[in-house]
């Protein structure tokens, strides 16, 4: 694989991960909505911004990756 379509599919696995943190949080927010003890909706809730924040973290990397995947098409398409 050359450069550009490594970093393509790179983009996608990143996509496809935030999308998967996206639901993580989801469900543990809910199940924090239905924990009937304190301790477990606190439990909830912390899993839940965890995952969060793995979200923002996989995002950041993936504008990081589309910028350079720009850059790198704008490169090679000049030669």
């Amino acid at each position: 694989m050359n450069k550009i379509s490594d970093a393509l599919s790179l983009i996608d696995i990143l996509k496809e991960a935030i999308r998967r943190e996206h639901d993580s949080y989801d469900y543990y927010h809910k199940a924090a909505s239905v924990a009937v003890k304190p301790a477990s909706k606190k439990m909830f809730l912390h899993l839940a911004e965890m995952e969060k924040g793995h979200a923002n973290e996989l995002t950041r990397h993936l504008t990081d990756l589309e910028a350079q995947s720009h850059i790198d098409k704008a490169l090679t398409s000049s030669f």
